[in-house]
């Protein structure tokens, strides 16, 4: 792992490397790359990476008073086949460097979903691809469940 990890780094491929998890916790039927990440540089939580997701979708308790303001409002979102009503925000994600680099702070596009009164986000935190994922550089080791990350 050290040699990847020293290659990609100093290559510029990658300025940070991080473990991951196989399974999100209390979903354990189904192994997903998950990762430990930053929000606002406030908050730390794990989020699913998920291509097919269009953009970060996390807990609106969670991020609420993290985001800044809304630039997108009236949006709907389909989560696992249920429609949510929310907003775009701009946020900044951040994944640290456990593993040797730097850390990486991405100003990243969160859905926030509007829910009504009384009812809890029952879904994961997830990583999406636009406006996150597609501005950053990543690789994933399995053997030694390693993320590797830098800017595009």
């Amino acid at each position: 792992m050290a040699q990847f990890t020293d290659m990609l780094i100093s290559s510029e491929f990658a300025i940070g490397a991080t473990h991951y998890e196989d399974f999100y916790p209390q979903e354990w039927h189904a192994a997903r790359i998950v990762l430990t990440v930053t929000l606002a540089n406030r908050v730390t939580t794990q989020a699913i990476v998920d291509t097919g997701a269009p953009w970060c979708i996390f807990a609106p308790d969670m991020v609420q008073d993290n985001a800044q303001s809304a630039y997108v409002p009236g949006v709907t979102l389909s989560v696992r086949g249920i429609s949510y009503p929310g907003k775009l925000v701009r946020m900044k994600i951040g994944l640290l460097a456990e593993l040797g680099g730097d850390d990486l702070n991405v100003e990243a596009t969160v859905f926030i979903p509007t829910l009504p009164p009384g009812v809890a986000w029952s879904h994961p935190n997830f990583i999406g691809l636009d406006g996150f994922l597609n501005r950053v550089r990543f690789a994933v080791d399995p053997p030694d469940n390693v993320f590797y990350f830098g800017p595009v």
